[in-house]
């Protein structure tokens, strides 16, 4: 009775003690995206390490003898990757910069494929509400980069060739979440994330385009990582 006592003891003390993030503290961070979000709708949102891969089949109705027609199949290989580094300007608000890769390669039955690249340099800024094991916290941020999608194509003479457009990229994001101190170094966070992109085409190879800005809304739920190193300094 008194080794439960004294656990539920320790337990509620844990969940007292201090977590703050002190002024000068930096901040290493990497996370998962939950939510998937792999697909060309929402190609500019990249957030989070992860990786997929998988095959797909697709048939059609056969008009002559009915049933299911095998028309062709597909392979997949998606990969991102978003580290992220800040530095606490203040105790518990951390600013720092963040770079984001993606790139989704589509390989049909066909022998062609389609490629999307993105890369993003951005910048945020969060602010954490408290000092305990578990801290609610917000965070801004934005940034630029750009983005090329390649298509392979067949002229109506027979000739193959590859469409290719680039595009400038721009966004700005927003993040509700809550953070859990495992110890005051290494946090586990989860957040819901939207974010706002804007695309617009810069240059093309083999293709004509109208320079019309396209603008997206993504949302995801995210969990990441942080490692907090702290130093010395006088407050």
């Amino acid at each position: 009775m008194k080794q439960i006592l004294l656990l539920a003891f320790l337990f509620a003390v844990s969940f007292s003690l201090s977590a703050q993030i002190k002024k000068g503290t930096f901040m290493a961070e990497g996370g998962i995206n939950l939510s998937g979000n792999w697909n060309y709708d929402s190609k500019p949102f990249t957030e989070g390490f992860g990786i997929s891969f998988g095959t797909s089949d697709y048939y059609s109705k056969d008009r002559l003898y009915g049933g299911d027609k095998f028309w062709s199949s597909s392979q997949t290989i998606n990969y991102s990757l978003s580290p992220r580094l800040g530095y606490s300007l203040f105790r518990n608000f951390v600013v720092g910069a963040d770079f984001k890769y993606r790139k989704n390669t589509f390989i049909y039955s066909s022998d062609s494929k389609d490629q999307y690249r993105v890369e993003l340099y951005g910048i945020f800024a969060r602010k954490y509400f408290g000092s305990k094991k578990i801290t609610p916290f917000i965070e801004s941020g934005l940034g630029f980069g750009l983005s090329k999608m390649s298509t392979p194509e067949i002229s109506s003479g027979g000739a193959r060739w590859v469409q290719i457009e680039r595009r400038n990229e721009f966004y700005y994001s927003g993040a509700v979440g809550v953070t859990y101190s495992i110890i005051p170094k290494f946090k586990i966070n989860l957040m819901v994330k939207g974010q706002h992109s804007e695309e617009r085409p810069i240059n093309t190879e083999n293709y004509s385009t109208s320079h019309t800005k396209t603008m997206n809304f993504d949302s995801a739920l995210v969990l990441s990582f942080s490692y907090f190193l702290h130093r010395k300094i006088k407050e």
